[in-house]
C-alpha cells in the first residue's frame, strides 16, 4: 500500500488500467478535497459541491482511458471535469446568470486602475482569517474572476494550468487574475481600514 501512496498520479492511472483497483481509490483520496473545495467555491452550496465532486470522479473513472498525460496533468484534467460539471449545475439553477461566466465586462472601472502588488494575495488574505468572510467576498466577484483565484490560490494551479483548463491564453488568465485581485482588494479594503 505504501508503494501506491508514493506513486505519481500517472503511475496510479497506469496501475489502475492494468487492474490494480486500489490505485483509483488512492487517486480519489488524493484529489477529493481539492475538487470538493473548488466546486464549493464555484457553486456556494455544500450539498451541490458534494454531488459535483462525486460526479466528477465518476466521469473521470469512465473516461480514464482517454486521459492523455501529454496534454495536461491529471489534476488539471480532473479540475476541467469538475468545472464543466459545476457549470452544468449552474445552468440548471435558474437564478444564476450564466452570462457572468461569458463576459468580463461590468467590472468597476476604478478597480482596473488599482496597481498590482505581488504581496496583495498573501498579505491581504492573511488579514482575513475568517474563511466565511473570505467566501462571502469571493461570492461578490464575477464567476470568472472567482474561478481564477480559487484555482490559483485554492488549488495551487499555475497560470499555464488554468489557461489549459479554461482553454484560454495564459496572458488572458494573468490579466483576469490581476483584475480579480484588484476587485477583491476593493471589497476587502472597507473591512480592514
Amino acid at each position: 500500500m505504501g508503494q501506491i501512496m508514493d506513486s505519481t498520479d500517472e503511475e496510479l492511472i497506469e496501475a489502475y488500467l492494468a487492474g490494480n483497483e486500489p490505485a483509483f481509490s488512492e487517486l480519489t483520496a488524493r484529489h477529493l478535497g481539492g475538487i470538493y473545495s473548488f466546486a464549493q467555491r464555484l457553486v456556494n452550496d455544500q450539498a451541490a459541491a458534494e454531488d459535483i465532486a462525486q460526479e466528477t470522479f465518476l466521469k473521470a473513472w469512465r473516461s480514464l482511458k482517454k486521459y492523455d498525460k501529454k496534454a495536461s496533468k491529471f489534476k488539471t484534467w480532473l479540475l476541467r471535469i469538475a468545472r464543466n460539471t459545476a457549470i452544468d449545475y449552474l445552468r440548471k439553477k435558474k437564478h444564476v446568470p450564466l452570462s457572468a461566466f461569458e463576459n468580463d465586462e461590468g467590472l468597476n472601472v476604478l478597480a482596473e486602475t488599482v496597481p498590482d502588488q505581488e504581496e496583495l494575495a498573501t498579505v491581504t488574505l492573511e488579514r482575513l482569517d475568517d474563511a466565511r468572510e473570505l467566501n462571502t467576498l469571493l461570492e461578490k466577484l464575477p464567476p470568472k474572476h472567482r474561478e481564477v483565484l480559487v484555482l490559483y490560490y485554492g488549488n495551487d494551479c499555475t497560470f499555464e494550468d488554468i489557461a489549459l483548463l479554461l482553454q484560454e491564453p495564459a496572458n488572458t488568465i494573468k490579466s483576469r487574475h490581476r483584475r480579480a485581485l484588484a476587485a477583491l482588494r476593493a471589497l476587502i479594503a472597507p473591512n480592514i481600514y
